[in-house]
């Protein structure tokens, strides 16, 4: 069984996005928030391969019906054109 903590405040290095750390069989690991929460609303935990993405781009909107599944690659992708129009 794990313990789940938080969620806390991220980092700067995370964009500030809330995290939960996960201690499991001696084991410490974090999430993202919306990861966790998208993992608990389907019921399934995701592969390492899949991102969950915000619709809007809000970090702070992980209602149910902003988080979607995408491919690890295309939301980096996604993150760097927003990034890139920062500029």
């Amino acid at each position: 069984m794990a313990k789940v903590y938080g969620p806390y405040k991220g980092s700067k290095q995370n964009g500030g996005r809330k995290i939960y750390v996960i201690k499991k069989k001696g084991k410490t690991t974090s999430t993202n928030k919306a990861r966790l929460d998208y993992e608990r609303a389907n019921g399934r935990t995701l592969p390492r391969s899949v991102s969950v993405d915000h619709k809007d781009n809000r970090k702070n909107n992980d209602s149910r019906g902003n988080l979607r599944t995408i491919s690890r690659s295309k939301n980096t992708a996604k993150e760097n054109k927003r990034r890139a129009r920062r500029r």
